[in-house]
C-alpha cells in the first residue's frame, strides 16, 4: 500500500468507476420504479411500495461500493479498512452503508488510497438520496393531483 502514482491512479479509477456504475444504476432504478409505479393501488400503498423500492436501490448501491472496498483491499492492495474485526462481506457492507449515508460512526477507518473512495462515496450518496427525494416528491405530487381530480369528478 505504498504511495505510488499507480496506486493513486487505481484509487481514482476505482472511485470513478463505482460512481458511474451507481449513478447509472440509480437512473435505471428510478426509471423502472416510475414505469411500474402501481397507480392502481391506493395512494398510501403506492407510495409505500415506491419508497421501499428506493430504499432497496440505495442499499444495492452501497453494496456496489462495498465491492469496491473489497477490491481495493484484497485485489488491488491500495489500502485497507482499519478497525474491522473480520474482513467478510458483512464488514465491507456495513462500512459502505455507514459511509453512503454519511453516518460514519468511526469504528472502521480507511487507510491508504481507499480514503479517496471513502471521501467521495458520501457525496455520491447525498446526491443520489437527493435525487430520490426529488423523484418521490414529483411522483407524490402527480398522484395526489390525480386523486384530487378524480375526487372532484365523483
Amino acid at each position: 500500500m505504498p504511495d505510488t502514482p499507480i496506486n493513486y491512479l487505481l484509487a481514482v479509477g476505482l472511485t470513478a468507476g463505482l460512481t458511474v456504475i451507481c449513478v447509472g444504476l440509480h437512473y435505471e432504478a428510478l426509471r423502472l420504479i416510475s414505469s411500474i409505479h402501481p397507480k392502481r393501488l391506493s395512494g398510501k400503498l403506492s407510495i409505500a411500495v415506491m419508497i421501499l423500492l428506493i430504499i432497496l436501490t440505495h442499499c444495492v448501491e452501497a453494496v456496489v461500493f462495498s465491492g469496491g472496498y473489497w477490491l481495493g483491499t484484497e485485489l488491488l492492495g491500495i489500502g485497507r479498512l482499519s478497525g474491522m474485526q473480520e474482513h467478510g462481506p458483512a464488514a465491507y457492507i456495513y462500512f459502505s452503508l455507514e459511509t453512503f449515508t454519511t453516518q460514519s460512526i468511526g469504528d472502521i477507518v480507511p487507510i491508504g488510497q481507499l480514503r479517496l473512495l471513502a471521501a467521495v462515496q458520501p457525496l455520491v450518496g447525498l446526491i443520489l438520496i437527493g435525487w430520490s427525494t426529488s423523484f418521490t416528491f414529483l411522483i407524490m405530487r402527480r398522484d395526489w393531483q390525480w386523486d384530487d381530480e378524480r375526487g372532484a369528478r365523483n
